[in-house]
């Protein structure tokens, strides 16, 4: 019986060393795998993708491709350099959804006066009111109705604008010097 635990002890011996010994025997692939996580010690995002270019090597080599240059290689950090655990991924922020129609109806949101701005041009149409646009690149007209007429004479930009929170449903209110005036957005 003795020979039988000799023998149970050689071949988990030898499955043991099969274990170690593999990594070392690994494909290109597995290879590439393990020099890209080691990349990810590596802050610096341009910086981390030379390394991950670097760390393709093994792949180029038997494909038979141009190496990846010297710079690249010389960024992946040696195995057994950098721990083991995987580094954990940074998260990726998804795309906000926009809410619809009534989404904005019954969600409260505080809107806030946006920063001032110049006049690039504004023009006077049917009934006196007014179409601006402005420096950010936003024009904005007047709503058909509003009691304050504006009577602007000067050149454009010595007009500072800054536009105010909503005052009704899509109704903002534009100050101009003194005077406030209820615009809406033109699309």
């Amino acid at each position: 019986m003795k020979s039988g635990s000799a023998l149970l002890a050689v071949a988990i011996a030898a499955m043991a060393a099969t274990a170690f010994v593999s990594p070392v025997m690994a494909g290109p692939r597995d290879d590439v795998r393990a020099g890209s996580d080691r990349c990810d010690v590596i802050a610096n995002d341009r910086t981390w993708l030379d390394c991950y270019y670097g760390a393709a090597q093994p792949l180029r080599s038997q494909l038979g491709l141009s190496p990846a240059p010297a710079s690249q290689q010389m960024l992946v950090p040696a195995a057994g350099s950098v721990p083991a655990a995987p580094y954990p991924a940074r998260p990726i922020a998804a795309p906000a959804e926009r809410p619809g129609f009534f989404g904005r109806l019954l969600t409260h949101t505080e809107e806030k006066a946006e920063p001032p701005t110049r006049m690039v041009s504004y023009k006077f149409e049917s009934g006196g009111f007014f179409v601006v646009q402005l420096a950010n690149g936003e024009t904005w007209k007047q709503v058909t109705g509003d009691s304050a007429l504006a009577s602007w004479h000067d050149r454009p930009a010595t007009y500072t604008v800054q536009i105010l929170p909503a005052q009704q449903l899509g109704i903002r209110q534009m100050k101009v010097g003194k005077d406030i005036f209820q615009v809406e957005q033109v699309h």
